[in-house]
């Protein structure tokens, strides 16, 4: 079973990825910086927050583990 430091931690490598990403692709689509940013963090803020509560649900079930 994972810590809840290893899930936080976890979330935020995997969020940084996606918010990179995410940034990326609004820029790509004609946005400036100031018009890509802010929906970037926001989305990514509201998303780290349910991969959180995601893998902290999937810690308790047991089906799967060895």
């Amino acid at each position: 079973m994972d810590t809840k430091k290893r899930t936080l931690v976890k979330a935020l490598i995997y969020r940084i990825w996606i918010l990179s990403t995410t940034y990326i692709m609004f820029l790509i689509t004609g946005k400036s910086f100031s018009e890509a940013i802010l929906p970037t963090l926001g989305i990514n803020g509201f998303w780290m927050i349910g991969y959180i509560i995601y893998e902290r649900i999937w810690q308790k079930i047991k089906w799967g583990k060895f």
